[in-house]
């Protein structure tokens, strides 16, 4: 009699026939990213445009979310009789230069100045109060200046409820689900993911009365700004960011920027209602107050890189300009707390 060879095990079939699985779908999965990655070098320039957005703001730090350190960061701030200014706001604040403002106030006021840059990209105007409410008192500003608007407004596009930071369900994810925070992780890395993110967003965007009700929140938010700075005995100065939309004329290369021009009619809409609420507040609460929006209407040079950020110093330089004449003639001086 001839013995037949045993049957191969069926656990080693499966297990063989799951690894191949497997590994077609990782397979497939870095093929797309791969092709999101390259559709977006194409288009944007960059494999990774975007992601630093979205990501940068994962790095924790107590009561503000996220930032740069702002305890070792202000406490080099010298503690002297130079009068001291401080500036907050998001990304196009942080990326004022103090020396560009600091420059525009000593051309008004005739004496030397000290700027403090305490913005953030992507700071919304309640992270704003905790940083003034936090770091204001050691260094006794004789004036605080907001440069906002842009984050408070679009980031409700975001989200499902006003005063809610549109990166909530990261962090929700990384604190009550730690198991599934690496996939969480590796998701905020993908284009793939963040492509079909976006896409949704542009097919789910609604009329501008949806998302109005963040209007109160941003006012409110400035409000308790300003009475930090009456505490503090310090001047304030609301300002309204700029928004490239109402720049008149464009130029080529602002014109040529169409990423966002999906929600612009929402977006100029929700500014106009804004300007509304922050001039009443600047009546009631008698501190002065700047809609930015319209300072570089006339000027045919290309400015803004996008909606709200600007190409080089030039828009600064206008912008500080405006800043330093929307400021009381005693700004520099001590008010009475």
């Amino acid at each position: 009699m001839s013995s037949l060879a045993p049957p191969t095990p069926r656990r080693t079939t499966t297990t063989r026939l799951v690894a191949i699985n497997l590994a077609v779908l990782f397979g497939l999965i870095v093929a797309v990213e791969l092709a999101a990655r390259a559709l977006i070098l194409v288009l944007r320039g960059s494999a990774t445009a975007g992601l630093q957005e979205r990501t940068l703001n994962l790095d924790y730090e107590p009561f503000v979310m996220y930032g740069p350190g702002w305890d070792a960061r202000l406490a080099a701030v010298p503690r002297d009789d130079l009068p001291t200014v401080l500036l907050v706001g998001g990304s196009t604040a942080e990326g004022f230069a103090p020396a560009i403002l600091e420059g525009a106030l000593q051309q008004r006021f005739q004496r030397p100045v000290r700027v403090v840059n305490a913005a953030f990209g992507g700071y919304e105007a309640r992270q704003e109060v905790v940083v003034t409410s936090i770091w204001g008192p050691s260094l006794q500003p004789v004036a605080i200046v907001s440069l906002d608007g842009q984050n408070d407004l679009e980031h409700r596009l975001r989200v499902v409820a006003p005063g809610r930071f549109f990166l909530d369900g990261s962090y929700r994810t990384y604190l009550t689900h730690p198991l599934v925070a690496p996939l969480a992780w590796l998701l905020s890395q993908s284009q793939a993911y963040n492509g079909l993110i976006r896409f949704q967003a542009r097919r789910g965007l609604g009329e501008w009365t949806t998302y109005a009700d963040a209007i109160p929140v941003f006012a409110a938010a400035q409000h308790a700004i300003t009475v930090v700075a009456r505490g503090l005995g310090a001047t304030r100065l609301m300002v309204l960011q700029p928004f490239v939309s109402f720049k008149e004329p464009l130029a080529p290369e602002e014109r040529a920027f169409t990423a966002y021009a999906y929600r612009d009619a929402v977006m100029r809409a929700l500014y106009d209602r804004a300007a509304l609420a922050l001039g009443d507040l600047a009546r009631r609460d008698e501190v002065a107050f700047l809609d930015a929006r319209p300072i570089y209407n006339g000027m045919a040079a290309a400015l803004f890189t996008d909606d709200v950020h600007f190409r080089s110093a030039q828009g600064y330089e206008i912008l500080a300009r405006a800043i330093a004449d929307a400021l009381p003639a005693d700004a520099l001086s001590r008010q009475r707390p």
